[in-house]
């Protein structure tokens, strides 16, 4: 008996031994099968809506710019790009400045309208730009994008010209004509979405795209691996020193501004990472009132750091202080009221604008342009109004 039963329990022995192992090769199987499509759903784009998000005006105060004052400065800050090469980062702030729906009676000037074809049709840009210039947009690694930084016929910020897209409404299928053919808008945004990474040097812009196109909040991962969700993205801007960044780190703001309008919308953010950017900002106006002049204007270190020398590209004490002054009103014009200054501060900047905008001569006007788009549109917010709802004094030179 012994001798037939003890072959019998080896063999259930191995028998167990050999199911427990293909159980657990099994669940390892199924565990690795559902990691994989955990992954491959992480690396799927997130989905875009047709329309992007719109953030409007909030707050009327005419103590901060009086509506003929208003009407004087916009008069001033026409688009008069009729003509051969218009710089396209004078276009693209144009465009955001005065909206798709701007027409002028000035011969010189462009519409809204042909701002866009400027930036999305390349025979238009080449009419512009000559058939010797190379094409604004071009196919990179992760797909369809501007050049930038490439001299006047390229986009200034990594992507600063689709952000400005996003803003003025452009619907995600309207048709985009390059050199080679044609696509939509979704292209661009898709490339975008690719090629974004926590790390690189401006993000700003990709942020406001991101909020303002993307159809419901969710992580996806990046290219290189990273996980991006709204929150991240907030952490990432609000991780850098104030005034570090373009326009000295006004831009940052502005995106953070804008996160917080979109999820009044749609929510993007988490309770916690909303409330974190809500502390974040109430700091920085902390710091803008203390550090206001008294002239109500303020400089590249508004952040009551001492002033130092100028490096790279110089600009004169009035248009460093034109870009200072008009990009924090400009966030602050829709920020949630929970964050905005005093009144009295206000009002001091926006006096200072409109006297400081009244006195440039036209060549100034020219050269600090993109700045004072954001002057220009800051002024117009605080009256309730888009820039292009504003009836101009004149349209004279």
């Amino acid at each position: 008996m012994t001798q037939v039963k003890t072959p019998l329990r080896q063999k259930l022995r191995v028998a167990g031994f050999l199911s427990f192992h293909l159980l657990l090769v099994g669940v390892a199987i199924g565990w690795g099968a559902v990691r994989y499509q955990e992954w491959e759903a992480q690396k799927k784009l997130p989905q875009l809506r047709l329309n992007p998000l719109k953030v409007v005006p909030q707050y009327d105060q005419p103590e901060v710019v009086s509506d003929q004052d208003l009407s004087d400065v916009l008069n001033r800050l026409r688009p008069q790009f009729r003509g051969k090469e218009p710089r396209i980062n004078h276009v693209d702030h144009a465009l955001r400045f005065w909206g798709l729906e701007a027409t002028f009676d000035d011969p010189k000037c462009i519409s809204g309208i042909e701002m866009r074809d400027i930036l999305l049709d390349h025979r238009r840009f080449h009419q512009v730009w000559g058939a010797e210039t190379k094409p604004l947009l071009v196919q990179e690694q992760y797909g369809l994008r501007p050049r930038v930084k490439k001299g006047y016929a390229t986009s200034s910020h990594e992507d600063h010209t689709l952000a400005t897209l996003a803003e003025v409404g452009t619907p995600v299928d309207y048709p985009v004509v390059t050199s080679q053919g044609e696509t939509t808008l979704a292209e661009m945004i898709q490339e975008t979405l690719r090629s974004f990474s926590l790390n690189q040097l401006e993000y700003e812009w990709s942020a406001l795209v991101f909020a303002l196109y993307i159809d419901q909040s969710q992580d996806w991962l990046t290219t290189e691996g990273q996980r991006v969700n709204f929150d991240t993205i907030a952490d990432r801007i609000m991780r850098q020193q104030p005034t570090k960044g373009v326009c000295y780190g006004n831009h940052r703001l502005h995106a953070l501004v804008m996160l917080l309008r979109v999820d009044e919308q749609t929510p993007i953010l988490t309770k916690a990472g909303r409330e974190k950017i809500i502390g974040y900002l109430k700091n920085i106006t902390e710091l803008l009132v203390k550090n206001q002049s008294e002239e109500g204007f303020w400089d590249k270190n508004w952040d009551g750091t001492k002033l130092k020398p100028s490096t790279g590209i110089i600009f004169t004490p009035r248009a460093r202080r034109v870009l200072a002054t008009g990009h924090a009103m400009e966030w602050w014009s829709l920020a949630p009221r929970e964050v905005l200054p005093p009144e009295e501060t206000l009002r001091k900047a926006g006096s200072w604008l409109v006297t400081t905008i009244k006195d440039m001569p036209d060549s100034e006007i020219k050269s600090s342009y993109t700045f004072l788009t954001h002057a220009g549109r800051a002024l117009a917010l605080w009256r309730g109004k888009f820039p292009y709802q504003v009836e101009l004094s004149s349209e004279k030179d």
